[in-house]
């Protein structure tokens, strides 16, 4: 059989089975999820104040900051760091007698990010973003790919698999028994059917076909930041749907061209400035006191007893734990708030931390010729990801022109090597850096500079864990 009439055959096959789906398989718009209270006023009514604490400075606490600050709540944030916009911060350093803004790590902005492109239209900060178009991935055992969703679904998933060199089009059929779990997807079921269960016992579980996990699922699990062997199949099915399955651009991606504190964090604070909401960094809160009798509560600060209406939690994993305990502490002999304080307290005691993981930022003199702006190594460990900042943002890119060198940043998650300083980090992860790009040795590049971030603050996702996570259920038994 001749390779047209081959790829025809299997995609008839493929079109048969994707037409005889339910409506509800199918990519859907966004849903707007309609209000508690349809008949509550946009804003507050005139001569009424409402004032709401907002606890954590990063993008949850940023949202919620603006939402409620443009219906007319008085705001405060407190960000118990130096810094305002959690894992979006920017931090000035001194590098090669220049400054320079270096993040907490590269990010990608998907086209599913619905509720952040309303945000940046409101912000009027679209101009700070361009498109990330195909998607770069080297491995072990395969070929190199190139992976981009381009037409109408379902073609833009024959189309990923139609151009890659390691996989055929009959590859998906081999993986039918998955495709009810990924194209009907239902949120509401699949933490009950999935959560106790890894990604690698799920595929095992339905028979996916080797290749394709390894190349279209595997390389989603090494970027989050979770361990890979441990992660929940629930999670990663989540995953599936809002990288890939759930609009035929869903795997459209863009960067920002500036640093994020220029091109997102500055243009944020600067609205909600305007609508008076108080910013206050270095500021953490230890814990929460409930007056029983007005139903105001204070977070206890630096900045006295000041006193709000609600509070939204947005801290980090550790915030949460470390504000709740303290609070639950306080009240361990007032009965009726300790009962319910408990019920929290018992509720997120089973959320854990992912491994820690460290971005690590190099100046070399010399650039790779034709390196992707974006390199994805799901083979690689402890290098998960490679970004060219001098391809990503003008500040590196004008650096770069000016001297012939290159801003590399590594990314390297579940970091196993234990406390290793700064400027022994680049020793260790050399001989991967080797087999990626063979040439930063062979042409013998120099590092002028390098720069790291360590942390563990990442909350996992592993198996077992959807119990432990509050819902708004929980919050109304607690309130």
């Amino acid at each position: 059989m001749s390779q047209p009439v081959s790829v025809f055959v299997v995609f008839c096959c493929l079109h048969i089975s994707l037409v005889s789906m339910t409506v509800s398989a199918l990519p859907h718009a966004p849903r707007h999820i309609p209000p508690v209270n349809p008949d509550d006023p946009a804003r507050l009514p005139k001569g009424i104040t409402k004032r709401v604490l907002v606890a954590g400075g990063g993008l949850a606490g940023l949202s919620a900051a603006l939402e409620l600050a443009e219906r007319g709540y008085k705001v405060t944030i407190r960000e118990s760091s130096d810094r305002i916009g959690g894992k979006l911060f920017s931090r000035p350093v001194l590098k090669l007698n220049r400054t320079f803004s270096v993040e907490h790590g590269f990010h990608a902005w998907f086209n599913n990010y619905h509720n952040f492109k309303d945000i940046r239209q409101r912000l009027d900060i679209d101009s700070n973003f361009k498109p990330w178009g195909a998607v770069d991935y080297i491995f072990k055992n395969y070929k190199p790919e190139r992976l981009y969703s381009k037409g109408p679904y379902p073609l833009n998933l024959l189309g990923i698999i139609y151009r890659s060199p390691n996989m055929n089009l009959t590859d998906p059929l081999k993986s039918l028994q998955g495709i009810p779990d990924m194209l009907w997807f239902d949120y509401n079921t699949v933490y009950d059917k999935y959560d106790e269960m890894t990604f690698r016992e799920w595929a095992t579980f339905r028979n996916i076909d080797k290749t394709f996990y390894d190349i279209i699922m595997q390389p989603s699990l090494s970027v989050t930041l979770n361990e890979r062997e441990t992660i929940s199949a629930a999670e990663m099915l989540m995953y599936m749907q809002m990288y890939f399955l759930s609009d035929a651009k869903a795997n459209h991606r863009e960067v920002t061209t500036k640093n994020y504190h220029q091109a997102v964090i500055k243009p944020w604070l600067k609205k909600l400035r305007s609508y008076g909401v108080k910013i206050q960094k270095s500021t953490p809160i230890k814990s929460f006191t409930f007056n029983v009798t007005t139903g105001l509560i204070t977070g206890d600060s630096r900045h006295g007893k000041d006193q709000f209406d609600y509070v939204v939690m947005a801290t980090d994993l550790i915030g949460v734990h470390n504000i709740f305990k303290a609070t639950l502490q306080r009240y361990k002999s007032h009965s009726l708030v300790s009962e319910k304080l408990r019920k929290m307290v018992d509720k997120i005691s089973g959320l854990r931390l992912a491994p820690p993981y460290k971005v690590l930022r190099v100046w070399f003199d010399k650039q790779i010729e034709g390196a992707s702006m974006i390199l994805q190594t799901p083979d690689y460990t402890p290098v998960n990801l490679i970004a060219q900042y001098h391809l990503l943002e003008d500040e590196f890119a004008q650096w770069a022109e000016d001297t012939g060198g290159s801003v590399m940043e590594f990314h390297l998650y579940t970091w196993k090597y234990g406390d290793v300083p700064d400027d022994e980090v680049w020793d260790v992860i050399v001989p991967t850096v080797k087999q990626i790009y063979p040439e930063i040795f062979d042409r013998n590049f120099t590092i002028l500079a390098y720069h790291v971030n360590s942390f563990q603050n990442f909350p996992s996702f592993e198996k077992g864990s959807h119990k432990y996570r509050p819902t708004s259920a929980l919050l109304l038994s607690v309130a």
